[in-house]
């Protein structure tokens, strides 16, 4: 006959314990039924494995050699089952998660490493992707959550504001504006300007252009840039200047200056988006810890 793990549990606690009783009482098993799971273990092993005595077990070269592989076996199979059992809690696994400039540039570092140190298990798949894309991704569940600038409004979605950032100005180091402490939207109206394309950066430059509207202007682009890097350089080349968010300050920036615009007291939040239909176990697990990392800093 063939053994199963059954045996080999039984196996490795009376090799632990070296004596029937105690290994009986551990595996909540009758003696006698313990002396013949370990007959049959013997037999189909084709070999003794224990020196029975009326005092004591010991173990044969053979057991020593079958009791280290046995709790190589029973360790994997124990861990093997509780990865199964923590996937099925929604606490290992890959959780796909999208972010933006300012949403990687301001606290979603931080909260990222007080959830990879508390879930060694999920795996975050993180994803650049500007706002607009986010929007359609989210709806498509071809991501789980998106760290978005704005607000994202649809019956199929949940949100929570995740960040709130202020509005500032990018000068070149040695402008006549670096000069001031602050300034005001309306004073850049004469400037030219760098922004982030189109395509990627439309929500956030459409936000902002409406509020240049209200100071009657409309900024003067001599410049665009894909990313933040990119802006980031064309300002430091004199290129022309930019409105960006506070975040900013958590990044070294050579050549450039950061001036508060005190005449825009609306904020940038940033958004934690995800479609409400979601049901994964891992993204309930995020979820948790990310209500848990917003409400530590209220």
């Amino acid at each position: 006959m063939g053994f199963d793990l059954r045996h080999l549990r039984a196996f490795a606690t009376l090799g632990e314990e070296l004596h029937y009783g105690r290994a009986a009482d551990r595996l909540g098993v009758a003696q006698p039924a313990l002396s013949k799971t370990m007959q049959q273990l013997e037999a189909a092993v084709g070999t003794a494995l224990l020196i029975r005595t009326t005092r004591r077990v010991e173990l044969t070269a053979a057991g020593e050699v079958l009791l280290t592989e046995a709790e190589k076996i029973i360790g994997q199979i124990d861990h093997a089952v509780a990865r199964t059992r923590n996937a099925a809690r929604g606490i290992r696994g890959e959780l796909r998660v999208a972010y933006t400039d300012f949403a990687i540039n301001g606290l979603l570092p931080d909260f990222l490493r007080v959830f990879n140190a508390a879930h060694p298990d999920i795996r975050v798949d993180l994803i650049f992707m500007p706002t607009v894309h986010q929007h359609v991704a989210i709806l498509q569940q071809t991501i789980d959550i998106g760290f978005l600038y704005g607000e994202f409004r649809h019956k199929a979605t949940r949100s929570l504001t995740f960040d709130r950032n202020e509005y500032v100005a990018l000068v070149p180091a040695g402008h006549p504006l670096a000069a001031r402490p602050s300034l005001t939207l309306a004073q850049l109206r004469d400037e030219k300007f760098v922004f982030g394309t189109g395509d990627s950066w439309v929500i956030f430059r459409k936000e902002l252009f409406a509020e240049c509207r209200a100071r009657g202007f409309f900024p003067d682009i001599a410049l665009e840039a894909t990313n933040s890097d990119g802006i980031f350089g064309l300002v430091a080349a004199g290129v022309g200047i930019t409105v960006y968010s506070s975040c900013v300050g958590n990044l070294p920036r050579n050549g450039i200056e950061v001036r508060p615009l005190t005449d825009l007291p609306v904020k940038l939040p940033i958004t934690a988006v995800w479609d409400r239909s979601n049901r994964s176990g891992l993204l309930d697990t995020f979820l948790r810890s990310l209500r848990r990392f917003t409400d530590g800093r209220a």
